[in-house]
């Protein structure tokens, strides 16, 4: 038995929706018992046949409106083909910000590392790596600090009090954690 024999037999002369995913078919198909048809939308591979039921919905709400069958067709095959348009927009979209996130996060990372790689070096000055810290990890305890600053407690404390002041890193008491002000 072939395909649309057995989309026609599925539907069993009661109008309804049937999405049909086989191994080389793909498509969704409704029955309209006034009518008495079965319209079929053959759809590519990958196509979701959820997305296509409000497109048959849509034009079943609106079948009778046709006598012929060649105006039927070419209604169905407009609003198909504008609804193919519409999805296939939407999925080019959602894979431009697809690849625009996984930049970013690439981006992210790199900066990251390079953060991590200044704070490695003994180059930087307290302030400065404080700063860095602060840029890499959000927000941190003083003991955090005091770990990846290599200095006396008083010199860093008095850092710390400048940037404050400064208004460059401010401090959450309830969390007891410093953090970057922007």
């Amino acid at each position: 038995m072939n395909i649309i024999q057995s989309i026609q037999i599925s539907h069993n002369f009661s109008e309804s929706y049937i999405i049909t995913e086989e191994k080389d078919w793909n498509s969704v198909s409704f029955y309209n018992p006034n009518k008495d048809i079965v319209i079929v939308l053959v759809l590519d591979k990958f196509d979701e046949g959820n997305d296509y039921l409000i497109v048959l919905e849509e034009f079943n709400k609106d079948i009778d409106k046709y006598e012929n069958e060649e105006e039927l067709k070419e209604q169905l095959e407009r609003q198909f083909q504008f609804s193919l348009d519409v999805f296939r927009t939407r999925d080019e979209v959602i894979a431009k910000l697809s690849n625009e996130v996984a930049y970013l996060k690439m981006r992210v990372y790199d900066v990251e590392k390079r953060f991590e790689i200044s704070l490695k070096s003994d180059q930087l000055k307290v302030k400065s790596r404080i700063i860095f810290l602060l840029t890499i990890y959000d927000e941190l305890s003083y003991e955090d600090i005091k770990k990846q600053v290599k200095t006396s407690k008083r010199w860093l404390e008095t850092v710390i009090d400048t940037l404050i002041k400064n208004e460059i890193i401010e401090y959450d008491s309830n969390k007891k954690t410093y953090y970057l002000n922007f």
